[in-house]
């Protein structure tokens, strides 16, 4: 599993750490997308490896709400654009009264965090930004990097394609700080290095001086403040964004400026690839709306089969997750793989990583997500029939694996199965039925005698629908395309298609009724 391989590749490249600290963050700008979790769950997945080889591990997230508001999401009101250039942390919660912007997005995140299997509370030391720059943490290291603000400018530029403009290297300032009347982000214009004095100038029209001392609301630039963090919290390990490891990027920018400003040699680092929506494509992104969280992406899937997603990939395979009909196959594919590892048939490489979504062994206790997805539209959405349809597969509705397999499956269903739903034909196929031979009809009538009978469950249904062109050879090659023409024949009667759902099923879920309207010619 690629998290042992990171895992392996860390110790050695640091065989002596004491501590391995594996950092992680995202900043509040707005609900935290799935796309996001790839950010958290990557190196928590190299956590868990390390501590599975016998390491001491220190798992720390960030919340960077010390960062400036730069755009208003789609899902934010759009009277926040008064708020740009303020930090998350001064900006007040568009939801909640008395609450930050920052903390109101932090505490969903961390509850999404504890609903995937993340013990946050035990597992993860949470950082606020906002937090630590005002508590004067980094005082000295803002004081160290104003000193060494031109060798900082020249490793920035040296990773530009363009020559910096005449005068540029003595005006630039690694740091900005935010406004005392406004709040919102100004430049620097001047540090005397001596008093430690620092003036700032903010388009507001206020020109303050404030001391390198006492001033609570100075912050690095991102380029700067990345390694800067590395080294106060001394990082053995992070990943991040792909777009972040471009050549000359801001990564390269960010170990440049570790080692030669902060002494600091990087952490070993991984990068991972977006995350995709079938059908859709493009990057999320928190800004342009709809975003998917993870709690909406629960309300489909169970926690344990999106940590498998993750677990299965390697950090740069891209990968999509479905609102189509691949949500059925998703679910019947781990839950094949679930069964084979609780029945100890399951190979190691699969073992492992099954490992790494926390799943137990009564998962096998869920219902089959299709049968439910599928069988609920068929009953009019009736639970009280679906109940005893699933009785006649052996599946008992009064469990919570029901419960809550069942209330996923209605809200696919609901929200996004609709089009992909088994719907009956309104009235007679007459013109397929007048394709059929003579012996084909027969077929058809004898399935009219069987859905007249009583059967206690679907399998002894599809045994019957199995037996009624039986007679026709003893060759068990010859039945089966017998059989798959008998199928194909009563998909086409009933749905006007050539395919359908497991037939003894299906029979029961239509009714005799609705299938003599049908199939009676």
């Amino acid at each position: 599993m690629w998290a042992y391989e990171i895992a392996q590749k860390i110790i050695e490249q640091r065989p002596n750490q004491e501590v391995y600290t594996i950092a992680t963050g995202v900043s509040p700008s707005g609900f935290i997308h799935i796309g996001n979790f790839r950010e958290v769950v990557t190196p928590y997945f190299v956590a868990q490896a390390l501590k599975r080889l016998g390491k001491k591990v220190r798992f720390i997230f960030s919340f960077d709400d010390f960062d400036r508001f730069r755009k208003v999401p789609a899902d934010i009101p759009e009277d926040y654009a008064k708020y740009i250039g303020m930090n998350y942390s001064d900006m007040p919660s568009p939801f909640t009264k008395n609450e930050s912007y920052a903390h109101y997005f932090e505490e969903v995140f961390k509850s999404e965090l504890e609903k995937m299997g993340i013990d946050v509370k035990n597992e993860v030391d949470f950082i606020y930004q906002a937090n630590e720059y005002r508590s004067g943490r980094y005082k000295n290291k803002i004081k160290y990097a104003l000193e060494k603000r031109k060798e900082i400018f020249d490793i920035i530029d040296s990773f530009r394609t363009q020559d910096a403009e005449l005068g540029e290297r003595d005006k630039f300032f690694p740091a900005n700080i935010y406004c005392s009347k406004c709040r919102k982000e100004a430049k620097i214009v001047s540090y005397n290095e001596k008093t430690g004095d620092i003036v700032y100038r903010c388009e507001c029209g206020n020109e303050e001086t404030v001391n390198i001392e006492t001033c609570r609301d100075i912050k690095l630039q991102w380029k700067v403040d990345w390694p800067m963090r590395w080294q106060e919290e001394n990082v053995t390990f992070e990943s991040g964004g792909m777009d972040h490891f471009t050549k000359n990027g801001s990564h390269d920018v960010a170990e440049v400026i570790s080692r030669k400003i902060f002494g600091f040699e990087p952490p070993v680092a991984e990068p991972y690839n977006f995350i995709g929506i079938k059908g859709g494509g493009a990057k999320m992104s928190s800004s342009k709306g709809g975003v998917l969280t993870i709690t909406k992406m629960l309300n489909v899937y169970d926690p344990h089969l999106l940590l498998w997603f993750y677990a299965k990939y390697k950090p740069m395979q891209n990968f999509a997750l479905a609102f189509d009909n691949d949500v059925i196959r998703y679910y019947s594919e781990f839950d094949r793989f679930v069964k084979a590892m609780v029945d100890g048939k399951l190979d190691d490489g699969n073992k492992e990583i099954l490992s790494f979504t926390g799943v137990p062994k009564d998962y096998v206790n869920y219902p089959s997500f299709s049968l439910l997805a599928t069988f609920l539209p068929i009953v009019a959405y009736n639970k009280t029939v679906l109940a005893n349809l699933m009785k006649k597969e052996g599946i008992d509705s009064s469990t919570k694996y029901y419960a809550e397999r069942l209330a996923r499956a209605e809200y696919w269903v609901e929200n996004y199965g609709k089009e992909y739903q088994v719907n009956l034909l309104s009235e007679k196929n007459t013109e397929f039925y007048a394709t059929l031979s003579s012996e084909e009809k027969l077929w058809v009538k004898k399935t009219l005698d069987i859905i007249d009978q009583d059967y206690p469950t679907s399998e002894e249904v599809q045994t019957a629908v199995y037996a009624v062109v039986k007679y026709l050879t003893e060759d068990p090659q010859e039945l089966k395309k017998y059989q798959k023409r008998f199928f194909e024949i009563l998909y086409n009667l009933l749905l006007g298609q050539s395919q359908g759902p497991k037939l003894g099923i299906f029979l029961l879920a239509v009714g005799a009724e609705k299938l003599k309207s049908l199939l009676v010619f």
